[in-house]
């Protein structure tokens, strides 16, 4: 190295600048040459170069301060300084929270700067020494290598010097104030107070120009066409090249994907599912759709389905315009998401709980199968209960006491929209219209009618059972026939109709079967989370605004068989082949938090009683030792959501852990050892007030 102190050409000041006029050049004690040619990183802009030390002050010091004054941009940070070893091309001690990866960066924008016409003077002061960086022609090792110039060739050079400065380092450049502000802008942390590097996977940015790409708030890229902006985390920064230009293709697909599939926020799903609605088109990195997997961030997606569509909604594919035309008449709406590819929608209507038409025509069909709106017997007026005591003691009189059992009334019905009056072979009951009460005529009309299809499914009297009962069939209309030819019958004769004799009415049974919920097969603990959760329903049906049991469920997009396993509990070791079994910590969660009961207390009341079975062979069930890992973890989720919780809840953690850890003996058979999760479960009805309202 040179020990003098040689002449440093002056440089001239970028043009159209107002400069400050720098301190004098201090006393020079020494220079360091690197053989790196000026043409190294050609693709290096002079405001990439500044970046570079923005991020290596900020990987110092989050607090750094950045500001351009009088043609000077001034990079201050309160970090330990650059030490000798900073100096060595390539070493580095960046860890994967900083900014920097592979310990070039410095030099390298020292080179950039100093070779750019752009840029004028640039001084560095750190602890306890400063340097400027300049490119000249240098004879390396004394002239001892062969040159092709007697001057050598160019390379940059350190000039050092001696600063009494105790920490921190400051570099100031000489520089046009678009320049410093383009570089200062490229920096999330310099232009929101309080920005902090997001976490894995990275955050979707809704505010200001879309397309722009920032690793750790680094911007690296911009891709027009983008519907957002996205900040990736610093663990990421292994995506870039060498240089930190470009981020490879492939990874900023997956990269951005994954901040999308991960989203939990309404505003980032309003946007995208706002955009497809209407039919626009996404970049290939934003088809994320199919990646959202995750129970939280469906849930929220039909969250926002819910606020935002008509409750019937349906979706068109190739095959079904058929059902979507009969699904227009009955009051349904259309959706679609035209711009994207026939996958891509039917994942994004997944998302938002629309099925397609011909899935929605049917399940429409079964929903409404049979649905009749009666009318109560106290509901009809006194004229009406007389037509219909009337009429229905003429027909039985005159066919025979079978032809009609019990007779309801209704306003509507979907079974036989364009009828008077059914006949439900399943229970034996016949309808009417209230509408037909208004005639006698008409009332009688109808309940011949119907009694003839009674007597062809169950018979009676001189007539048999057939098989061909229903309208329009031979056996129906031959025994309207038979009874027609009765009533002129009893006509012909002059007589008067038969008296009914007095029917016995049978004393009601008691139901045999047995619900799930009580069930004395079924843990105790099982029970009661049932009937918790089914006696919690209607406040949660009201609190939510949900119209059904089903549609809470919906709005959960959980699995619908979750929901009924928690509230028709299966005995402890049984296990379904498919599906059913709410394992799925995230998933119970939120069914639990849609009901307005606390997830762990759920997830405990469930599969606490398994605890001692599962993920172990039957010979050692109830045995004791550590319960499976599976289910240890789970236990000590659910015991970590009780310690957030407090108070009562907290205070059965110890003896959870202690059933987890085996220390505690919870043999098969025997409910006792089931205190904790009972406890949290007669917590949970005191708290929502329930075992008030069964006392009131």
């Amino acid at each position: 190295m040179n020990t003098g102190n040689p002449t440093i050409q002056n440089r001239a000041e970028p043009s159209g600048s107002s400069t400050t006029v720098p301190a004098p050049d201090p006393t020079i004690i020494d220079t360091l040459a690197y053989p790196i040619s000026p043409d190294y990183v050609k693709s290096w802009t002079p405001v990439r170069a500044l970046c570079e030390l923005i991020a290596n002050a900020l990987d110092e010091d989050p607090l750094a301060q950045v500001g351009w004054a009088d043609g000077v941009l001034t990079i201050t940070d309160d970090g330990p300084g650059i030490p000798e070893e900073g100096l060595i091309l390539g070493y580095s001690l960046k860890t994967k929270q900083q900014i920097g990866q592979f310990g070039e960066g410095k030099k390298l924008a020292a080179l950039v700067l100093a070779r750019s016409t752009e840029i004028g003077a640039v001084r560095c002061e750190t602890v306890g020494y400063g340097f400027t960086p300049t490119v000249e022609a240098r004879r390396l090792l004394g002239g001892l290598i062969p040159s092709r110039s007697a001057q050598g060739p160019e390379v940059l050079v350190y000039h050092l010097y001696r600063t009494d400065r105790a920490r921190g380092t400051v570099f100031t450049v000489v520089c046009p104030q678009a320049l410093a502000e383009e570089a200062i802008g490229r920096f999330r942390a310099l232009a929101e107070p309080g920005y902090r590097p997001p976490a894995a996977p990275g955050a979707c940015v809704l505010d200001g120009p879309l397309g722009r790409v920032w690793i750790g708030g680094v911007l690296v890229s911009t891709v027009p066409g983008f519907l957002a902006s996205y900040d990736l985390p610093l663990t990421d920064k292994a995506l870039q090249n060498r240089d930190r230009t470009v981020i490879e293709a492939g990874a900023l697909r997956d990269a951005v994907r994954a901040i999308l599939a991960a989203s939990e926020d309404q505003q980032v799903i309003d946007r995208f599912a706002r955009h497809v609605l209407a039919g626009g088109r996404l970049r290939e990195q934003e088809q994320f759709f199919a990646q959202v997997v995750a129970p939280r961030a469906r849930a929220a997606w039909r969250t926002w389905a819910r606020a935002h569509l008509p409750a019937q909604a349906y979706y068109t594919t190739s095959g079904n315009e058929e059902a979507a035309l009969n699904l227009v008449d009955l009051g349904y709406t259309e959706v679609a998401a035209r711009g994207l590819a026939d996958y891509q929608q039917r994942h994004v209507m997944g998302l938002l709980g629309v099925e397609v038409a011909k899935a929605r025509q049917t399940r429409h069909y079964e929903r409404t199968r049979g649905k009749t709106t009666w009318v109560a017997q106290r509901s009809l007026s006194e004229q009406e209960r007389t037509v219909l005591a009337e009429a229905s003691q003429l027909v039985r009189r005159a066919i025979g006491p079978f032809a009609l059992d019990r007779i309801r009334v209704y306003s509507d019905s979907e079974e036989e929209p364009c009828a008077q009056g059914f006949y439900s072979p399943r229970t034996g009951d016949v309808a009417i219209h209230r509408d037909a009460l208004a005639d006698r005529h008409e009332t009688l009309a109808t309940l011949v009618h119907e009694a003839a299809h009674r007597i062809g499914h169950r018979g009676g009297g001189r007539w048999v059972a057939i098989h061909d009962y229903r309208d329009r069939s031979r056996g129906f209309e031959r025994l309207l026939t038979d009874v027609a030819a009765l009533l002129l019958g009893y006509l012909a004769d002059g007589g008067n109709l038969p008296d009914l004799a007095d029917q016995p009415h049978p004393a009601p049974q008691e139901r045999r079967r047995v619900s799930a919920a009580d069930d004395p097969a079924v843990p105790a603990v099982r029970r009661e989370l049932a009937h918790l959760l089914t006696d919690r329903l209607p406040h949660a049906l009201a609190t939510g605004g949900f119209t059904s049991e089903k549609d809470l469920v919906a709005s959960t997009a959980v699995y619908p068989g979750y929901w009924h396993t928690l509230t028709h509990p299966r005995t402890a070791g049984y296990r379904k082949t498919q599906g059913g079994v709410p394992w799925d910590y995230d998933k119970v969660a939120l069914l639990a938090e849609a009901a307005g009961v606390h997830p762990p207390v759920v997830w405990l009341a469930y599969h606490l009683c398994e605890g001692a079975m599962h993920g172990r062979s039957r010979s050692t069930w109830g045995q004791p030792g550590p319960w499976a890992k599976k289910m240890r973890d789970a236990v000590h989720r659910a015991c970590t959501g009780l310690e957030a919780l407090g108070g009562g809840y907290a205070q059965q953690i110890p003896a959870l852990q202690a059933l987890a850890a085996g220390k505690t003996p919870a043999p098969t058979g025997d409910d006792s050892w089931q205190a904790p999760a009972r406890a949290l479960v007669a917590l949970e009805r005191q708290r929502l007030g329930l075992d008030d309202e069964a006392s009131a």
